[in-house]
């Protein structure tokens, strides 16, 4: 049977795993004229066909595999392999090629990957970061990984000098929190020790998100991501990773990543991205004298969970020293007239001119959501103040926006309301189980939860109460 020869990628370089070398062929060859009398054919080559004589050698090698997955954590399922990796994209396969045939999973696979059988000769994995929420899950198309000697994968058509790492682009995309939590730092762990040497292969690829995040993609990976589902080819590496790392809400667990990198880190990489001017927040006991104030930026929203006296927040707010902005951050830029500039670039100006606001800012203030999410642009010891609508959200609001200022060296306080801070106070009356007791809400269903407390919920806040928490975030600057 006549085999293809494999097409080299652009990006190729000199494959650093085993393979067939040049000094190995030419003492085969030697050998084969001391017995048979005839020259080493591929001597006998032009430069062209015996490259490609000396690439299809490499590909038919097959290396012993190596396999390492974690299928125990919370939060995403992992594996990472070397060897000979055939990907094809249009079936959803990841081919590790075996020496012979009946390899199986307790041959090849590390003793932490618990949840896959001894005599399996192939997985399934859904290369998204939110595990435990079926309801997304359902939505994410699986990879199948298998075991397969050359005579059961498909022949390779396309080689590759750099690891690839295969994840879905699916799941909650287009939520502004997610799109940092689901994929950019997971992607962040994952990648960043390649040093840009890496491609992506993206099951469910959104091509908006790329143009959005181009400046933090750019900044992982030197090489162009494919959209797996629409690539019938088959891809061919030495290296490769399953499913993205994930350690917890918004954050990194350096003691688990790769090279120990930390939210620190990736601040600082956000920072080389977006040319982001300031490390660190103003110190106020030696700035203020020479003229300039603590800058406070309130989040504000378009729709519910609104501060509905914002005007009152920013009076407080200045009477205390503070230069005041109040922004939405992501709403188009205005033209002259007023309109809102129409800018086709996927959104990507508007990330960029979101995280050069954010990063001038001392101290950000919001209530729970999304736009709480811009505070990674924030200079480190900057103090970051989130308002937590009520609801018995206040274990949450902790976990997505509180432990991730402090994993990036800043400062954190968190403000809890009252019933009667709540617009709730004027849709149901006092007494009412959606004030007196919210577990049974939260027992019922997460979409009640969304649709009472995020959805219905507007904050009025009591300044007498709230006034010290703004004096508080101006003490922890000096």
């Amino acid at each position: 049977m006549k085999v293809p020869l494999p097409v080299r990628s652009k990006s190729f370089k000199k494959s650093r795993g085993a393979s067939c070398s040049l000094p190995l062929l030419l003492l085969i060859g030697a050998v084969q004229f001391l017995v048979i009398g005839k020259p080493f054919p591929s001597l006998l080559m032009d430069s062209s066909r015996r490259r490609a004589f000396f690439n299809l050698a490499e590909e038919e090698f097959i290396p012993e595999p190596q396999v390492s997955c974690d299928f125990n954590d919370t939060r995403s399922d992992y594996c990472e392999m070397a060897g000979a990796i055939r990907i094809r994209g249009s079936t959803s396969e990841v081919f590790v090629m075996t020496p012979r045939r009946g390899t199986t999973a307790g041959d090849v696979v590390g003793a932490n990957a618990t949840w896959i059988a001894a005599n399996a000769t192939s997985w399934k994995m859904q290369p998204y970061t939110r595990k435990g929420e079926a309801r997304i899950m359902n939505g994410i198309t699986a990879v199948t990984v298998r075991l397969a000697d050359a005579d059961e994968a498909p022949a390779c058509e396309v080689m590759h000098d750099v690891p690839a790492v295969v994840y879905s682009n699916g799941g909650y995309c287009g939520n502004y929190y997610h799109d940092f939590n689901d994929n950019i730092i997971p992607l962040f762990i994952t990648t960043r020790h390649l040093g840009g040497e890496v491609q992506l292969l993206v099951k469910q690829k959104q091509a908006w998100w790329f143009g959005k995040y181009g400046e933090i993609v750019g900044g992982l990976t030197r090489h162009e991501a494919l959209d797996l589902d629409g690539d019938a080819r088959v891809h061919c590496y030495r290296r490769a990773f399953v499913g993205l790392r994930s350690h917890k809400d918004l954050s990194i667990d350096p003691r688990r990543a790769p090279n120990n990198v930390s939210m620190v880190d990736f601040k600082r990489f956000l920072m080389w991205r977006y040319a982001l001017p300031r490390e660190h927040a103003i110190r106020t006991d030696d700035e203020v004298v020479g003229g300039r104030r603590p800058r406070l930026l309130i989040i504000t929203r378009r729709s519910r969970r609104r501060f509905m006296n914002l005007e009152d927040i920013v009076a407080a707010a200045e009477e205390l020293g503070f230069e005041v902005t109040a922004s939405d951050l992501m709403s188009p830029p205005k033209k002259q007239g007023g309109e809102a500039a129409l800018v086709d670039d996927g959104g990507q100006a508007r990330m960029a001119d979101a995280s050069a606001t954010v990063n001038a800012f001392d101290v950000m203030l919001a209530v729970h959501g999304s736009g709480l999410t811009n505070l990674v642009f924030l200079p480190m010891n900057a103090v970051v103040v989130q308002v937590v609508p009520l609801g018995r959200m206040e274990g949450l609001a902790m976990d997505e926006y509180g432990v991730p200022p402090r994993d990036m060296n800043m400062r954190y306080i968190q403000y809890n309301i009252t019933a009667e801070e709540s617009t709730l106070s004027e849709l149901y009356p006092p007494g009412h189980p959606v004030f007196l007791d919210p577990g049974p809400i939260h027992k019922q269903s997460w979409s009640l939860v969304k649709d009472i407390y995020l959805g219905k919920q507007d904050v009025r806040l009591d300044m007498a109460r709230f006034r010290p928490v703004l004096q508080k975030a101006l003490d922890l600057l000096r």
